[in-house]
């Protein structure tokens, strides 16, 4: 019988497991990364690409800046006070991040139309495509600013009151999220730079949709892949301090710690805080979900919508769930294979935040090229709608490994030694004790990852077998021809399973704390 002690053993079948499970989703760029290496025509990618790609570091800067300086103090608030509509303001904040972006670009779009050539012309260009991205941005900097000021002990906050009052408070509590916030900020002007759909509504060059254009209107694959390399590259580059900074801090707050929580308080002039969350909520969703529904006359559009709802809605499910039950084996797999071992878990947070960085587009290319040179009878395999779920878990596998790393670490050392002090197998202690204690974030992990992947475009685009798209592709591909009010009612569709499936998370991370 295999004592259950294994689980903590450190070693170099740790690192070289992970190392295989890290290079796995690599494995299709790696060809497509090496004939443009080797292409003597790899620098020639077009003055348009070039002039988008300004664009897009213009834009991306613009938003990391806004939301360090709006998500900051927003959630280093909302974890240290209690206010009216702070559960609300919370729900409402995270839909954006979970909701295709192209979504609130079209609910803008629909509202400016509305209000006049002068709102079209306000709304449209970098003023649109920044404030769609930081509805997106802006919930990533606030749970991530949110998050590092809930770590700190009931004792500190404390001390930092009957020391300076509210004021110490603020001061300290914003000075111990800033490098959180800092670095998420960042990650979040990153990730804008692989996103098309803003772009493309708003009127605005941008390589990602550069990119989609070179592919779809052109059939250029060769270029398409060639912008696609440089702006991975770029992205990488700019991702690498990101990295270095991030994963270290990242690899110990995922350690269990045993801590006296701090208890939020009702500040005595908290009267503002309800309206700054007002204010926000309606930025952030008020105004493009008022655009989604304005089209709506009386209903005219609903039967057609429920007919495409109906025609995609298992596939999008089916690439959903597929995604998010693949990232989550893979995941927590890694993740238990990673152990406790700082150095490791350090290395392989930063691996899996630069991929995850990476544009979605650059795999789909990896995966075309590899389809192209294998046999007939890999075609079951590369192009069918599996290979739209592996593609799309292997862009939001390093969700599932954070989830992962953080309900192993939360499990004591000490349940392994009691354990093998009664003798009980390794086999045993994970059926047992390890698998119902991860079952939860396991749970989180695939509603979150297939939420995600729901809403991407850009590997459905390229990689989804004829007549199987899904529900915003479809939206995405009809929104420019189609009458307003079977768009709108589309995407009413859409955000309303969203919510249904943030609901869900919700209830689970507020009955579970792994």
């Amino acid at each position: 019988m295999t004592s259950c002690l294994w689980l903590e053993r450190p070693g170099k079948v740790r690192w070289l497991a992970a190392l295989a499970l890290l290079v796995l989703p690599l494995l299709p760029v790696l060809p497509l990364c090496w004939q443009a290496v080797t292409n003597g025509d790899a620098l020639s990618l077009g003055w348009p690409f070039s002039r988008s790609l300004l664009n897009s570091l213009l834009v991306a800067l613009i938003v990391s800046s806004l939301t360090f300086l709006v998500g900051l103090p927003a959630g280093v608030m909302s974890a240290l006070y209690e206010f009216s509509g702070r559960r609300l303001f919370l729900s409402v904040v995270a839909l954006p991040l979970l909701a295709p972006s192209f979504l609130w670009a079209i609910g803008w779009s629909a509202l400016a139309a509305r209000l006049g050539p002068w709102a079209t012309g306000l709304i449209s260009g970098y003023t649109g495509c920044v404030l769609v991205f930081f509805a997106g941005a802006f919930a990533l900097v606030l749970y991530a600013a949110m998050a590092a000021t809930l770590s700190l002990t009931g004792s500190q906050i404390e001390a930092a009151r009957l020391a300076g009052g509210e004021k110490a408070v603020l001061h300290y509590a914003v000075r111990h999220a800033a490098v959180p916030a800092l670095l998420a900020s960042v990650l979040a002007g990153v990730l804008t730079l692989s996103d098309p759909g803003p772009g493309q509504i708003l009127l605005l060059p941008t390589a990602a949709s550069e990119i989609l254009t070179s592919f779809a209107a052109h059939y250029d694959f060769e270029q398409a892949a060639r912008q696609c390399l440089v702006l991975g590259g770029l992205v990488v580059l700019l991702s690498l301090p990101l990295v270095f900074v991030a994963a270290p801090i990242m690899a110990t707050e995922l350690l269990a710690r045993q801590m006296r929580p701090l208890h939020r308080v009702r500040p005595a002039r908290a009267h503002w805080l309800p309206i700054g969350g007002a204010v926000l909520t309606a930025i952030l969703f008020a105004g493009p979900v008022a655009g989604i529904l304005l089209p709506i006359p009386g209903g005219l559009e609903l039967e057609r919508a429920t007919r495409e709802v109906l025609r995609t809605g298992m596939n999008t499910l089916l690439y959903g769930f597929g995604a998010g039950l693949i990232a989550a084996v893979m995941g927590f797999v890694l993740a238990g294979v990673v152990g406790r071992d700082s150095r490791l878990r350090a290395i392989t947070l930063g691996l899996c935040l630069t991929a995850f960085t990476l544009p979605p587009a650059l795999l789909a290319f990896g995966i075309i090229q590899a389809s192209s040179a294998l046999p007939a009878w890999t075609d079951l395999f590369l192009r069918s709608r599996f290979v739209v779920c592996l593609a799309l878990a292997l862009r939001f596998f390093p969700i599932a490994v954070v989830l992962g790393m953080r309900a192993w670490g939360s499990m004591s050392q000490t349940w392994v030694h009691a354990a093998a002090v009664h003798g009980i197998s390794g086999r045993r202690y994970l059926r047992s004790v390890a698998v119902p204690w991860l079952l939860p974030s396991v749970g989180i992990s695939i509603l979150l990852v297939g939420l995600l992947a729901m809403g991407e475009i850009g590997a459905v685009l390229l990689l989804h077998p004829p007549g199987q798209s899904s529900l915003p592709l479809t939206i995405f591909a009809i929104m420019a021809n189609a009458p307003e009010a079977l768009v709108a009612s589309l995407c009413l569709a859409y955000l309303t399973l969203a919510a249904a499936v943030l609901l869900l998370i919700w209830r689970f991370a507020g009955r579970y704390h792994p």
